[in-house]
């Protein structure tokens, strides 16, 4: 056997594996768009089963239709990240920011904040028995406080502060940040809730339209943005509850506590003395659990 005859014996062997053909790269290619078209198409599916989902939350969230011949019953909502909507209507516009009086201003090295500041509208509509007017019986009093407790645990809530007078109910909130408060006064009102509720939209000088809630038994609970007033920038926040049987609760939650207060001269007022904590004791979504709360209470 010569050399010539060897070489071919040693190359007379399995052929290795072909390299990759265009054969072979267009299978592959159409795997993986398929793949991917798949993929995409699931992507699609879930998009729209969230619309669909988000939809229905925004159907069960706003008020139903309104036939064209009956007459509106109130403004459409829209939803908010609080998880209440806030009443559809245009906001006001501001007419300035709020700036610190000189004769009380916050303490030295506060933060000054900056909040616009708007007209305050009065109601169109009196009511049956204007706001701290209304005599709460001491069962519902003692009934609320314990209500504030269970919605709050984050906070400490202090036994009820002695009053001057007017039907007031206040209780101190405290946390590391200091003593805040909430304040429990009533009225009455003879008509729709949801009327009442719209005419006071724009009663505390926001801006923004108030959060709007409706309970199952036809409760509305209408939650206004925090306000900076006097003195010593005072952080306030209201919340109303329309009862369907006519009254009417209003929350007004505070950045200063009882003892930042004294009895005033004009008997039935407070007097502040102290300027209170930096911010509100509850967020919002804190206190905007205590609406729905006491709309229950008998």
């Amino acid at each position: 056997m010569n050399i010539e005859e060897k070489l071919r014996g040693a190359l007379d062997v399995a052929a290795p594996p072909p390299t990759t053909t265009l054969d072979v790269v267009m299978k592959r290619g159409r795997r993986r768009v398929f793949a991917q078209r798949a993929g995409a198409v699931l992507g699609v599916v879930a998009v729209v089963a969230g619309i669909g989902i988000g939809a229905t939350t925004l159907n069960m969230a706003g008020p139903p239709p309104t036939p064209a011949n009956e007459p509106d019953a109130g403004p459409a909502t829209v939803v908010h990240s609080v998880g209440w909507p806030r009443v559809n209507t245009p906001p006001q516009i501001p007419y300035g920011t709020w700036t610190p009086a000189a004769t009380a201003p916050p303490p030295d090295g506060r933060p000054i904040v900056s909040m616009p500041r708007c007209n305050i509208q009065a109601r169109k509509l009196a009511l049956a028995t204007p706001i701290g007017n209304e005599r709460l019986p001491d069962d519902f009093v003692a009934k609320w406080i314990d209500t504030v407790r269970r919605q709050v645990p984050e906070v400490q809530v202090s036994a009820l502060s002695p009053g001057v007078g007017r039907a007031e109910y206040a209780v101190d909130l405290a946390d590391g940040g200091g003593t805040g408060s909430v304040r429990l006064t009533a009225g009455r009102f003879a008509g729709s809730a949801t009327v009442y509720a719209d005419d006071s939209l724009w009663t505390f000088g926001n801006c923004a339209p108030p959060y709007r809630t409706v309970l199952p038994d036809g409760t509305v609970i209408q939650l206004h943005d925090v306000r900076a007033a006097e003195p010593f920038q005072t952080l306030l926040q209201v919340m109303e509850v329309y009862r369907p049987d006519g009254l009417l609760l209003q929350l007004e939650l505070a950045n200063y506590g009882s003892k930042d207060l004294r009895p005033a001269a004009q008997q039935g007022y407070w007097e502040r003395i102290g300027p209170g904590r930096l911010t509100p004791p509850l967020s919002e979504e804190q206190f905007a659990r205590l609406g729905p709360a006491i709309a229950g209470e008998a």
